[in-house]
């Protein structure tokens, strides 16, 4: 059984206190995965003295405009991602994502942060942030520092947050004229489904039909959710009138299997995440063509 002391916090200066004060301390927001492997006794949870309750701290609980970001507190659970008007105004790609994610209880309890920070493979939340460009605000008692999420993230359930930091704010650039997103997904089932598969498409079109600034990020494809430059270029200056999908497919299959070499999962995957990438530009592509008409 692990056994650890019990520490809360209802102010973000008093948790970084803890986190200066104390080695070996686990954050706990929604707890949807964290508990489960403390139950479980997961050998993938570190050792911790500490277990640390953020969980009624107000401060972290906001959603905000800031000038051209929008600015995203790490208590904030997937149910406000998808009900919360400035998100499903400006980053329906995040709604969306957020929408399927497990049960209804785990989308009450479960929060940004917390997807962030467990840093799964299989997280629905990171390729839409990464494809969005989201950065991650990362607080000490003695400094704070702004990364972008696609570098925070270094391994599968592995990132750079030290031990006396903690993810005190996510901020996102709004999208300008023109973009547009989509998120796909392949699950077991879909109840309480965890991603086989997901891919973000971020991508702007313009007057005359034609992509670019293309964001391509899979989820589950990929030891850790990262950006896919080859198949972004394949997309960019492609015309929404005669762009090759079956090339496209193509593409994404290949790029996903030159960073993961072949393994027993690749024969099922490279046919999924071609799908998936083809599934997105459609609806993108229908969508851009709708807003000409």
């Amino acid at each position: 059984m692990i056994s650890y002391e019990f520490l809360t916090s209802k102010k973000i200066e008093e948790a970084l206190d803890y986190l200066d004060k104390f080695s070996k301390v686990q954050i706990l927001a929604g707890g949807t995965d964290l508990l489960v492997n403390i139950h479980k006794e997961s050998p993938r949870l570190p050792h911790f003295d500490y277990l640390l309750d953020i969980s009624n701290i107000p401060e972290l609980k906001f959603i905000t405009l800031v000038k051209n970001f929008i600015e995203i507190g790490p208590l904030v659970t997937h149910f406000r991602l998808i009900e919360e008007p400035l998100i499903k105004g400006n980053f329906p790609i995040l709604s969306t994502a957020a929408q399927t994610i497990g049960s209804v209880q785990i989308r009450n309890r479960g929060t940004i942060g917390g997807n962030i920070v467990n840093a799964s493979p299989a997280a629905d939340l990171l390729p839409p942030l990464i494809a969005l460009k989201a950065e991650v605000v990362l607080t000490s008692k003695k400094s704070e520092r702004i990364l972008s999420l696609e570098k925070f993230l270094t391994g599968p359930y592995k990132t750079k947050l030290q031990a006396d930091e903690l993810l005190t704010k996510i901020k996102i650039p709004l999208l300008g004229d023109g973009y547009y997103t989509d998120f796909q997904k392949i699950g077991r089932r879909k109840a309480l489904s965890i991603a086989r598969l997901n891919l973000a498409l971020v991508t702007k079109i313009d007057e005359k039909g034609v992509f670019h600034d293309t964001r391509v990020v899979p989820g589950s494809a990929t030891p850790y959710p990262q950006s896919f430059p080859v198949t972004e270029e394949s997309v960019n200056g492609k015309s929404i009138f005669n762009i090759d999908l079956e090339e496209i497919g193509e593409i994404v299959s290949k790029e996903m299997v030159s960073i993961t070499g072949e393994r027993w999962s690749t024969p099922y995957k490279k046919p999924a995440i071609a799908t998936l990438i083809k599934r997105a530009l459609e609806k993108i592509i229908k969508e851009a063509k709708t807003n000409e008409n």
